[in-house]
């Protein structure tokens, strides 16, 4: 594959993996003193990657409340099922994003207890977290860091809530899963280097997704296609596509379709079946494509969006070449105070 380290990506997973037993600990112990609602609290890509995970706990649990919010708002506005008896869930790769250390610290104090992913150790957010989990990992591979912790710590809350009985088949299974997702890498490997070079020019996508892979349609548009190569592009829900977007779709509109494997898929059957009456530019990725470790196919439901980052990243790739633009350059995210 193109401009890729198997091994590196293999010891940034495995490294995430490994934190299990310290999740189920600090779960664990959670669960004994007893909690009232969680609270995920992100920003920008953080809070992206916890819109599937709070579509799991809503299609999944009746017994354990959950909430998304961004950080800067929850600042602002705050949230009235919030209190000490909270527990807040952060994920953060450079571990001084300052809304994120702003929202920990503000947790911390109010006596909620925090939870803390964070790729590089011994940063400020670290000194406001409750139970830290670090393991190093950069943008390319990050969302897989985050959503091993992230799947691994809500597993255990519904093993804990008498909600997944399959908690041990899941995991074990799930310790399994790097060759796959290298596998799903090297199956849109050629798809994704066409489709940039195809595209480097096109100066504007629609990036349509649902129920658990709403969120990285959300991110992959905002933090890949804006942020990263500087391309105009919206998000689109399925669901909300004939509600307004449906009218800017022409001939060479270009639309990129994200399927999953929840309830929700027939959502984007509904957006390509009219998609494809108009516009001929039209690319899918697909997790339903994919072999996966999983004797449960409701398994696969859980990891569809790591499945559908991990295929993405092919074309995030090829488009750093083909356009000439390395992902890591910005005009003003963390270039100039704002």
């Amino acid at each position: 594959m193109f401009n890729f380290d198997v091994p590196r990506y293999t010891k940034v997973v495995t490294d995430a993996i490994a934190l299990r037993p310290q999740i189920e600990a600090a779960v664990d112990e959670v669960c004994s003193q007893g909690y009232s609602n969680l609270f995920f609290i992100g920003c920008g890509g953080t809070y992206a990657h916890s819109l599937p995970m709070k579509y799991w706990m809503d299609t999944t649990s009746d017994k354990i409340e959950t909430h998304t919010v961004i950080a800067a708002e929850f600042m602002a506005s705050g949230h009235k099922r919030f209190s000490k008896d909270s527990v807040c869930i952060f994920s953060t790769r450079s571990g001084n994003t300052k809304e994120i250390v702003a929202a920990a610290k503000y947790c911390k104090e109010a006596g909620a207890r925090t939870l803390v992913y964070v790729s590089n150790d011994n940063t400020p957010v670290c000194e406001y977290a409750d139970y830290k989990f670090a393991s190093f990992a950069e943008d390319d591979c990050l969302c897989e860091a985050i959503y091993t912790y992230t799947i691994t710590l809500l597993a255990r809350f519904l093993k804990n809530a008498g909600e997944f009985p399959k908690y041990d088949q899941f995991m074990e299974e799930y310790s399994g899963i790097t060759p796959y997702l290298l596998k799903a890498k090297e199956a849109y490997e050629d798809r994704c280097a066409k489709m940039a070079a195809d595209h480097k020019d096109t100066d504007y996508h629609m990036v349509i997704g649902s129920g658990m892979l709403w969120g990285e349609a959300y991110d992959y548009a905002m933090c890949i296609l804006e942020e990263m190569q500087w391309i105009k592009t919206k998000s689109i829900h399925a669901a909300e596509f004939f509600h307004g977007t449906l009218e800017l779709v022409e001939k060479d509109t270009s639309l990129i379709l994200f399927y999953g494997e929840d309830e929700t898929r027939p959502l984007m059957d509904r957006v390509m079946n009219f998609a494809k009456t108009i516009t001929t530019v039209i690319n899918v990725f697909d997790t339903k494509e994919i072999e996966l470790p999983f004797s449960d196919k409701e398994f696969r439901k859980i990891v569809s969006p790591m499945v559908m980052y991990a295929m993405t990243e092919r074309l995030s790739c090829h488009l750093e070449k083909e356009r000439n633009h390395p992902l890591t350059t910005r005009r003003y995210y963390r270039q100039m105070e704002y």
